[in-house]
């Protein structure tokens, strides 16, 4: 090779390499939310969440979240968000990307390609306590479902709304649980599954045997009502799922008095029904409005959806046994947390040792249920075990690092290093191009029609 070939061919190479870290590999776009934010406050006709246009009511006090003598869940998990967010901002840039790259050894050996992940907060705020301006609706900014202006009276959009509105491939939910005594602390994922498993709740309703739903994956659900076993409140979220009311205790009455509301219409998004649906629900004919659980069929836009093949996808099956994308997304990134917690540098070794990951909370959670997003929704820590919440402070940027580079390996893979730890996270990619290649468009893109 002569010369001015060597140095054309050096050159060459130079300004390829350079070129590469200039133009990302791909870009994502997420949403981090950070539970709650609002108020506690009476009465709940004003102040409360999940407003029915029915009987223009809110249906529910609003959910401030969990709490103790020194602290707030949603100021908590407030401060892991932004955490958060200020390292995936470091993907926005060839400069920011190799610093990420630092952070992301402790993980892996690989070099990563650089991945941008362009991510937002559902919230930047938290309402104060002292002294709320009652006139000015405080807990307007953090409701998940969409609500009235006090003033205009026109229905403004909840966080759930604001979500579709982004169109994210994934959404990071933050949260922190109380626990009880003996409990080990932690972490924990909150799933719900897809219409299938609903279904055949609903068929147990009727008669059939439950003893495959028992033994099945999502046996564990959660009580709400202490008193009835986990399969009357699973066969009770079935009925809200379907009907939107409650159910007596046997599973087979409707209880009337106790509604939560047509959900699907309580969003924005493309799978609302059509116009004109108020005036159906008041009529109380058989369909979809139907009190009478033997009159009851689920038909339209949102239930077409429901039993689509994506929603299959996101809420059952898949690597983790069940709970599909959904639950593999949140595990992964508790095991990078895991990881990241056991093997980062710390002063305090106590803190290098965080509570397990405990069985999912099952439940017909609203989140995971109204958007398209991969939906990964943790209970990051439990707010009255002190050592979760040392980790989440005092070792907060380690936890938002782990976290961050979890996302990564979600949207990208890593090989992870292969320790001798509890929890080692797997390193695959979720499956990104089925939902982009789905035959109506890319799934996480339509959720909204404008």
């Amino acid at each position: 090779m002569n010369d001015k070939f060597r140095i054309f061919f050096l050159a060459f190479l130079f300004s390829s390499s350079v070129f590469s870290q200039e133009v990302p590999k791909s870009t994502f776009n997420i949403l981090i939310d950070p539970g709650h934010g609002g108020l506690d406050l009476k009465p709940k006709e004003e102040h409360g969440d999940k407003y029915d246009p029915i009987t223009r009511k809110y249906l529910e006090p609003y959910k401030a979240g969990a709490k103790t003598k020194s602290r707030r869940e949603s100021e908590v998990v407030l401060s892991l968000a932004k955490e958060v967010k200020e390292i995936l901002d470091l993907t926005r840039s060839p400069e920011g990307f190799e610093t990420f790259r630092t952070y992301a050894k402790r993980f892996t050996e690989d070099t990563l390609v650089w991945v941008r992940i362009d991510s937002d907060l559902t919230r930047e705020e938290t309402a104060k306590e002292e002294g709320p301006d009652l006139s000015a609706d405080p807990n307007a900014p953090y409701r998940l479902y969409d609500y009235p202006d006090k003033k205009s009276g026109q229905i403004k959009p909840g966080r759930i709304s604001k979500i579709n509105a982004a169109r994210p491939y994934l959404v990071l939910s933050l949260h922190l649980n109380p626990s009880w005594k003996g409990h080990p602390g932690g972490m924990a994922a909150v799933l719900t599954p897809s219409y299938r498993t609903f279904y055949s709740l609903r068929k147990i309703s009727e008669g059939a045997s439950a003893k495959n739903f028992e033994n099945g994956p999502w046996g564990e659900w959660m009580r709400f009502k202490m008193e009835w076993s986990r399969l009357q409140n699973a066969v009770a979220d079935s009925w809200i799922y379907f009907n939107g009311y409650w159910p007596d205790k046997s599973g087979r009455k409707t209880d009337t008095s106790n509604f939560e509301g047509y959900r699907q219409n309580m969003v924005t998004w493309k799978y609302a029904d059509s116009q004109g649906w108020v005036e159906k629900a008041k009529a109380n004919g058989p369909g979809q409005y139907a009190k009478k659980h033997s009159e009851y069929s689920a038909k339209g836009p949102f239930w077409n959806r429901e039993r689509g093949q994506p929603e299959l996808w996101r809420r059952e099956d898949g690597a983790e046994g069940f709970g599909g994308d959904n639950h593999y997304a949140s595990a992964e990134l508790m095991r990078f947390v895991q990881f990241g917690l056991r093997t980062m540098p710390t002063d305090e070794e106590e803190l290098s040792r965080p509570g397990p990951i405990n069985d999912p909370y099952i439940s017909t959670y609203s989140l995971p249920t109204f958007i398209n997003a991969i939906s990964a929704y943790l209970e990051i820590g439990y707010i009255d075990k002190e050592k979760d919440m040392q980790i989440l402070t005092k070792r907060r940027k380690d936890v938002a690092i782990s976290l961050a580079v979890g996302i990564y390996s979600l949207f990208h893979g890593i090989h992870p290093k292969q320790l001798d730890l509890p929890y080692v996270p797997k390193g695959k990619k979720i499956s990104w191009k089925r939902y982009e290649n789905w035959e109506e468009g890319n799934y996480f893109r339509i959720v909204r029609e404008d």
